[in-house]
C-alpha cells in the first residue's frame, strides 16, 4: 500500500464558527493504480489532497487528527505537539495556539516527500506560478531539486571532442540541408548525436538549432559545431559542478533522514546535525563560489542545460513552440498553457504518487485526451500511483481503476470503477449518474439533485445527505451511518445496506 489515509480530520477555524472540511476521510491507494475522487464543488476533494501535502493554509486552516501514512511514514507524526486547541465557551469558536518552531520542522520533514514522493497538478495554475520568473526557471528548480546530481553528472561527462561526435554532425548536418528530410529523420539524427556526446538534453538542443527558420543560409556544421563548444567547461568551472554535486548529494542525505523520523516516529537528531555540519563545512571551504557575479556566471552552463531538458519536459504535454514558452514568462501564457507546464512540473520527478486537482479544466477535449494518455503512461512506465480529482465522471469511467465518492467532507463510497457505474449504491452516486446525458438513452429525462451542499460549520446531523435524499428514513436524521463492506471491494456509508462495519 503506497498512501493509507485514515480518520482524517481538517478544519478551518474561522470567525463564523469551525467549518468541518473533512470529517473522517479514510481510503487507501494501491502502486500503479488510479483512485479517482467525484463529488459537488465544496464536498472536500481539494482539501483531500492539499491535506496530503500538508498544504493547508495554516491559519485559518489545520489538519486536526487522522493518520496519512506514505510508504510505512506517518505524515502526521507529531501533529499533536504543533498547536492547542482551546474551545471558548458559549461562542462556538476555538483558539488556536501555535508552536511555529515545530511547525517549520514539520515542514522540513515534508520536504524530504513532497517532488519524488508525492506531486501535485494544481487546480490553478496562475496561482501555483510566480510571474516575474521565465518557465524554465521554474521547472528548472524542480529539476535541480530532484534530479540536479543527474543533471551536474551530465555535464562533467560530456565529450564534445569524441570521434563520433564530428561524424553524428555531419550526418545530422546533411540532413538539414536536404529539404526532403523529414522532421522526425532529423529528431533522430539529433538524438544520435546527443548520445554520440553523452548528453542526450543536446540532441533536443540540436534539433531546434537546424530547423531550416533557424539557419537561415548558414553552414548546419558550423551552427552545431558552435553548440558543441559551449558544453565546455573550464578548470574552475568544472570544481563548481563538482561542488553543486557534493552539496545535492548531502542535501538530498538530509531529506532522507527526515523521511526516516517519519517512518520509525523518532527523531535523528545525531545524524542529522552531522549531515548539517558537513553541508556548512562545504559551504564555508568553498566561500569564494558565492561571491557577487562569480556564482551566477559560473551557473551559465548549468542554466543552458536547464533550459534544454526544459523543452523536453514541455514537448512531452504537446506544447506547440516549447523553445518561445520555456523563455516566456507565465503571464504571457494562456489559461491551458500555464495548466500544461504545471502538468509538465508535476510529472517532471517522476513521483510515486501524483495529485491531479482537476488537472483538464482548462484544455480542450484534443488536449485532455493527451494529458489523460500522457499521466497513464507514466503510471504503466515508473508505476505512478494516481489520486484524480475531478467534475468529469467521463473521465474517471476512462482512466481511474477505483472511485471514492465525496458529500460534504465525508466519503459515502469506495468502489471498482466498473461496479460503480454498474450499480450505483448510494442514493448521492446515483444521483449524480442519473444528471449525465446517455447516447443510448436520447430521450431519457435529466435529473439534478435538490438542494444544494450544506454549511459545513452547521452540518446535518446524522447523515449529511438526509435533507436532499429521496430514501431518508428517521434514522438517517439521527445516526452517521458506518461505513460498510457490500463485498467486492466496495463499501458504503448508508443506512439501506447491512453489511459488515469497515474497521480503519
Amino acid at each position: 500500500m503506497v498512501l493509507d489515509i485514515r480518520d482524517l480530520h481538517t478544519y478551518f477555524y474561522t470567525y463564523d464558527g469551525v467549518v468541518k472540511a473533512l470529517d473522517g476521510v479514510s481510503f487507501k491507494v494501491r502502486r500503479g493504480e488510479t483512485l479517482g475522487i467525484a463529488g459537488e464543488t465544496g464536498c472536500g476533494k481539494s482539501v483531500t489532497v492539499f491535506s496530503v501535502l500538508k498544504l493547508i493554509p495554516d491559519p485559518p486552516g489545520r489538519i486536526v487528527s487522522g493518520k496519512i501514512l506514505f510508504r510505512g511514514a506517518d505524515l502526521l507524526w507529531g501533529l499533536d505537539r504543533e498547536a492547542k486547541i482551546k474551545p471558548i465557551k458559549k461562542t462556538g469558536r476555538v483558539k488556536v495556539s501555535r508552536k511555529f518552531r515545530r511547525i517549520r520542522a514539520a515542514n522540513d520533514r515534508m520536504s524530504a516527500v513532497r517532488g519524488r514522493g508525492i506531486s501535485m497538478i494544481f487546480q490553478e495554475p496562475s496561482q501555483a506560478m510566480n510571474p516575474i520568473f521565465p518557465v524554465y526557471d521554474q521547472l528548472g528548480e524542480v529539476l535541480l531539486l530532484h534530479r540536479g546530481t543527474q543533471l551536474l553528472d551530465g555535464l562533467l561527462k560530456a565529450d564534445p571532442n569524441s570521434p563520433a561526435v564530428a561524424a553524428a554532425i555531419d550526418r545530422l548536418a546533411e540532413a538539414a540541408e536536404d529539404p526532403a528530410t523529414r522532421p522526425e529523420r532529423r529528431r533522430e539524427l539529433a538524438r544520435q548525436l546527443g548520445e554520440a556526446i553523452g548528453l542526450p538534453s543536446f540532441g533536443t538542443r540540436a534539433f531546434y538549432a537546424t530547423r531550416p527558420s533557424e539557419l537561415g543560409g548558414v553552414d548546419p556544421r558550423n551552427v552545431l559545431a558552435r553548440e558543441a563548444r559551449t558544453l565546455r567547461v573550464s578548470r574552475f568551472e568544472r570544481s563548481y559542478l563538482r561542488y553543486r554535486r557534493r552539496r545535492m548529494v548531502l542535501e538530498d542525505e538530509l531529506r532522507e533522514v527526515f523521511f526516516t523520523e517519519m517512518r520509525r516516529g523518532e527523531l535523528a537528531r545525531g545524524h542529522e546535525r552531522s549531515v548539517r555540519n558537513r553541508l556548512r563545512a562545504l559551504r564555508l571551504t568553498h566561500f569564494y563560489f558565492g561571491l557577487p557575479g562569480l556564482g551566477r556566471r559560473l551557473e551559465k552552463p548549468v542554466q543552458q542545460e536547464i533550459l534544454w531538458q526544459t523543452v523536453a519536459l514541455l514537448e512531452g504535454v504537446q506544447i506547440a513552440n516549447p523553445v518561445q514558452i520555456a523563455r516566456a514568462y507565465p503571464f504571457e501564457l494562456s489559461g491551458g498553457m500555464l495548466q500544461r507546464v504545471m502538468i509538465a512540473m508535476a510529472l517532471a520527478p517522476e513521483p510515486v504518487i501524483l495529485l491531479a486537482d482537476e488537472p483538464t479544466t482548462a484544455l480542450d477535449v484534443t488536449v485532455q485526451a493527451q494529458i489523460l494518455t500522457l499521466m497513464r503512461d507514466l503510471r504503466d512506465r515508473v508505476g505512478t500511483s494516481i489520486v484524480l480529482i475531478t467534475h468529469d465522471l467521463a473521465v474517471i469511467a476512462e482512466v481511474a481503476d477505483r472511485v471514492c465518492i465525496m458529500y460534504a467532507g465525508q466519503i459515502v463510497e469506495n468502489a471498482p470503477v466498473k461496479d460503480l457505474f454498474a450499480n450505483p449504491l448510494h442514493p448521492y452516486t446515483q444521483g449524480l449518474l442519473a444528471s449525465i446525458p446517455r447516447f443510448d438513452q436520447p430521450d431519457k429525462r435529466l435529473d439534478s439533485i435538490p438542494g444544494s451542499v450544506p454549511n459545513l460549520i452547521t452540518p446535518p446531523s446524522g447523515c449529511r445527505f438526509h435533507p436532499r435524499c429521496p430514501h431518508a428514513m428517521p434514522i438517517c436524521k439521527e445516526q452517521r451511518p458506518p461505513m460498510t463492506d457490500e463485498g467486492g471491494g466496495r463499501s458504503v456509508a448508508c443506512f439501506l445496506y447491512h453489511g459488515t462495519p469497515v474497521v480503519e
